[in-house]
């Protein structure tokens, strides 16, 4: 008898597209269709909006719903519509849109206007709330049809298309929505929308306050090894089955930063941590650099943008010591015997001066010695070592800065990953 299978058999990438189409057509319903939630049993008992959600997760999750696993998106999605209709009310939006549709159109816009490859690099709603679809999509057309100066910079026209939106969204005709999951409370936060934001972000200086880079060794779990042998999961360095033997030694596979943001000009202390590691965890790839609000596991901010954190680097002179490409690291341990001297003056350095926590009782040697285990392609998993060098490179350029521009880099990170500032879209952020 086959196994049913329910929301925690998706990818994590189906669960969120379903997430967001449960939380648009909840929306619908709460501000369209003018159906009050007072509660999340409400959801459930409106026979029309549960059975919506009933078919998002048949159609898009292939699976079933389960009252017992579910149940806590209902819980997210009562609390996401409540939130937002005390902070905007039930303006009458005629479209409720994740897939297709107007969600194309601004994306491909983007790219084409302002060679923006991904729309998210502008602005990271998930869905958007519109009144008068194809009204305000011919105004926007037009706008940029009739520009008075044709060859004007990319960065004036986004300025002005960026203006367009912010007016929409305070005028509540068009507006973004990033969604997260919610914990105890949904909170809403308007992003790049009015003037006071941006004097704010220009106000705001953080603080990093800790680094972490594990660099003492666990044990690869054998069960975990064990499944990836079965069902055929390739080794990145070698192409064989398997992705390191069971038991035998690598590394944590990240580095966190905790950033403080003291709230002198919001009046609300928020504590950051960054996770920096590898875009791909089973392969060689470059890093990622991703934000999450500390007592809120699930906000994420959203992965910096790669090209403008470099871009970063290279404004606070970092680049002279970060490798930013994965490809010119070392893939085994005949690699990194060559560029060994170099990695043990960088831990060497970053012990020494003891602001980032390497781990109890690791010096040079040992954290060498730990590095070449993982670089081992057979057992070890050598893109993890890989990456921990890119992470160590990162790491030394950062803390060899003085300490108000280590503080100043920081602080853009956070916006960068936040998409916060005048190069990006308005947006309304439930989290």
């Amino acid at each position: 008898m086959a196994t049913k299978r329910s929301s925690k058999d998706v990818s994590p990438s189906t669960m969120t597209r379903m997430q967001e189409l449960g939380s648009a057509w909840v929306f619908e319903r709460a501000i369209k269709d003018n159906i009050v939630f007072n509660r999340p049993n409400d959801i459930v008992n409106d026979k029309k909006t549960y059975d919506k959600l009933v078919d998002i997760w048949s159609k898009v999750g292939k699976v079933e719903w389960d009252d017992e696993i579910d149940g806590e998106w209902v819980i997210n999605f009562y609390k996401q519509q409540d939130v937002l209709l005390k902070k905007i009310g039930k303006p009458k939006f005629t479209e409720f849109n994740r897939d297709g549709g107007f969600m194309d159109w601004v994306s491909d816009l983007v790219k084409d206007e302002f060679e923006i490859g991904t729309k998210d690099n502008w602005n990271p709603a998930d869905i958007w709330l519109i009144q008068d679809e194809t009204k305000w999509k011919n105004h926007i057309k037009k706008a940029f049809d009739q520009r008075k100066n044709p060859t004007a910079a990319i960065e004036s026209e986004l300025a002005k298309f960026n203006a367009i939106f912010r007016a929409l969204f305070r005028t509540k005709q068009i507006m973004g929505i990033s969604l997260k999951k919610v914990g105890n409370k949904a909170e809403w936060k308007e992003v790049n929308v009015s003037g006071k934001f941006f004097k704010n972000i220009k106000a705001t200086h953080m603080t990093l306050e800790s680094a972490k880079c594990l660099l003492g060794t666990k044990r690869i779990d054998p069960e975990k090894a064990k499944k990836d042998i079965e069902r055929g999961a390739l080794n990145a360095r070698t192409g064989l089955a398997g992705r390191g033997t069971p038991g035998a030694a690598t590394l944590t596979q990240d580095t966190v930063l905790t950033i403080d943001d003291p709230g002198i000009v919001s009046g609300k202390r928020t504590t950051f941590k960054v996770q920096i590691k590898a875009n791909n965890s089973t392969g060689f790839s470059n890093l990622k650099w991703e934000p999450t609000i500390k007592g809120k596991g699930e906000a994420r901010l959203g992965k910096a943008t790669v090209e403008l954190v470099l871009d970063l680097m290279k404004v606070y002179g970092m680049m002279n010591t970060y490798e930013p490409d994965n490809k010119a690291l070392p893939t085994d341990k005949t690699g990194f015997s060559r560029v060994e001297k170099d990695y043990r003056e960088i831990i060497d350095e970053l012990e020494k001066d003891k602001f980032v926590d390497l781990g109890s009782g690791i010096d040079a040697t040992t954290a060498i010695i730990n590095i070449k285990e993982t670089f081992d392609i057979y057992r070890g998993q050598p893109w993890v070592a890989a990456s921990k060098l890119q992470q160590l490179r990162f790491l030394y350029a950062l803390v060899s800065l003085p300490k108000k521009k280590r503080d100043d880099f920081c602080t853009s990170l956070i916006f960068t990953a936040e998409k916060a500032g005048k190069r990006y879209g308005p947006y309304g952020k439930i989290y």
